[in-house]
């Protein structure tokens, strides 16, 4: 038995929801872990609310098993609060100016070549703030198209989704599950 095209489409959703739960869990977890250990309460409650977004995007996959619309706007809502997190952190991020602690968390060699390359102690600080902003707008435009794509794809499928839930089930050919 062949899927129609919006069957198969909304079975490309499922995958697609269920790859991306589980790789927000399986980054963000151990991420605001280790944020955690070393201090960053920011990082440990962005991370700890990505994952909640993750165990919201398994959450609407489920539902949409179970033939239930409401899946698509569980999804929708994990990715854009998922969006709406990292783009918080990236903004703290590009706002902390403190290029010594920046570089205390760089090894020691690093730290030993970048002093004989820019001996000016302004013009290094002037760098790792540099560098440290243009990571933070990196993560705030990659999440932006990335978590803005996906909800926009999720939305997109809303209305097919809810066509094949209005048809019946389709029941597998085979023997009856026992009782």
């Amino acid at each position: 038995m062949s899927l129609t095209q919006p069957a198969q489409r909304l079975q490309r959703v499922l995958l697609l929801a269920r790859l991306d739960a589980l790789s927000l869990g399986l980054v963000a977890a151990p991420a605001a872990l280790v944020a955690l250990a070393t201090g960053d309460r920011m990082g440990a409650a962005v991370g700890a609310g990505v994952t909640l977004c993750g165990v919201a995007e398994w959450q609407g996959r489920a539902r949409l098993l179970r033939r239930q619309i409401s899946g698509i706007a569980w999804l929708c809502c994990a990715q854009l609060l998922c969006l709406l997190l990292i783009l918080t952190y990236a903004w703290n991020l590009a706002q902390l100016v403190d290029p010594a602690h920046l570089l205390a968390l760089l090894p020691g060699f690093t730290r030993q070549q970048l002093a004989e390359l820019f001996p000016d102690p302004d013009a290094l600080a002037a760098l790792m703030l540099g560098m440290q902003r243009a990571v933070a707008g990196a993560l705030a435009l990659v999440s932006l198209l990335y978590q803005g794509a996906m909800a926009f794809y999720y939305l997109r499928s809303a209305p097919l989704a809810r066509n094949l839930f209005a048809e019946p089930p389709v029941l597998a050919p085979g023997p009856l599950p026992p009782h």
